[in-house]
């Protein structure tokens, strides 16, 4: 298998926790290839601690440097969702000819299984094999976004997050490339709003093949809103996806499927320091003391309203 990924330096502790998921379930047997990082920013001593990391388990590392030159300052991004999402568009330019697949993963996810049956599926003559996104945010997204105001009709429409995504190069190569993409990116500026996987949703909506989302591209807060816990995610996840609230950030800590993405973070060197980063901020914020205090506050209000209900109703009995 050979694998994508993207990041920038400051990502650089999250990219090696999901680097280590990854290569604990996918060597031996189903044993990866090579692991391609696409960065601009990224120091040369960061880069050689993840090429360390990914010889130990016996795997090739092919640092690419990204070069912003080619990045149009006016593609949309924000501090959430930066230009480095841009940076799968480009794979078909600079992964080696001889390379017919690739699959691309984000930087904050962990995975659990092997993914030697998701890099072999068969693409059936489509150019990606995708997850269908079962976030609420992308469900009204896609209602109400005007990019896709004349695809919501379409029967086969289903808007697919970008953050698991096998690539067919081999198809990819003689129907698009870098240059196609930047420009219909900025055709379409005002109207990206998740960026770079809206272009790839109004570009490629029909010719991608989904595969099981609650297996290989599963949202963490998601599958904990509908009742996934913990113990069913271990026996039915290959790739649990931390979109939106990050593990790692003290103020989105809310789920017990975070604790997936902590038990790898503890096999890392920076395990002590991604601790601190998480506890610091809330000794120096007092962000739970607060949130604390506002949930008893809102509690003692609602307990009041119950209180005057149930004299209301005493008194009519």
């Amino acid at each position: 298998m050979n694998i994508a990924v993207a990041a920038n330096g400051a990502f650089t502790k999250y990219l090696y926790v999901m680097l280590t998921s990854l290569l604990e379930h996918n060597t031996g047997q189903n044993e990866i290839c090579s692991i391609y990082l696409l960065s601009a920013d990224m120091k040369e001593e960061q880069a050689e601690i993840i090429k360390k990391l990914v010889e130990t388990y016996g795997a090739g590392f092919h640092f690419i440097r990204m070069d912003m030159e080619k990045f149009p300052k006016e593609l949309p991004s924000n501090e959430l969702i930066t230009v480095e999402t841009y940076f799968r568009l480009a794979l078909p330019d600079l992964l080696p000819l001889e390379l017919e697949r690739t699959l691309y993963l984000d930087a904050d996810m962990v995975v659990l299984k092997s993914l030697h049956e998701l890099y072999e599926t068969d693409f059936e003559g489509k150019s990606f094999v995708v997850c269908k996104d079962g976030t609420a945010v992308s469900a009204e997204h896609t209602a109400n976004a005007k990019l896709f105001a004349d695809l919501r009709g379409k029967e086969n429409f289903q808007y697919f997050n970008a953050g698991v995504m096998l690539f067919n190069l081999k198809k990819l190569r003689n129907t698009c490339n870098f240059a196609y993409f930047m420009e219909q990116a900025l055709a379409h500026k005002e109207e990206l709003v998740f960026h770079d996987q809206d272009l790839l949703n109004y570009l490629f909506w029909n010719d991608v093949k989904h595969v099981d989302a609650a297996k290989f591209n599963l949202a963490a807060r998601t599958a904990y809103n509908i009742g996934y816990r913990a113990s069913w995610v271990k026996e039915h996840t290959a790739v649990l996806h931390y979109a939106g609230p990050k593990p790692w950030r003290h103020k989105e800590v809310r789920y017990e499927l975070e604790r997936f993405w902590w038990e790898y973070a503890k096999k890392t060197p920076f395990y002590t320091e991604l601790l601190e980063d998480m506890v610091l901020p809330e000794i120096s914020t007092g962000y739970m003391d607060r949130l604390f205090r506002q949930l008893k506050q809102e509690n003692d209000e609602l307990r009041k309203i119950v209180d005057q209900c149930m004299n209301l109703l005493k008194g009519r009995m």
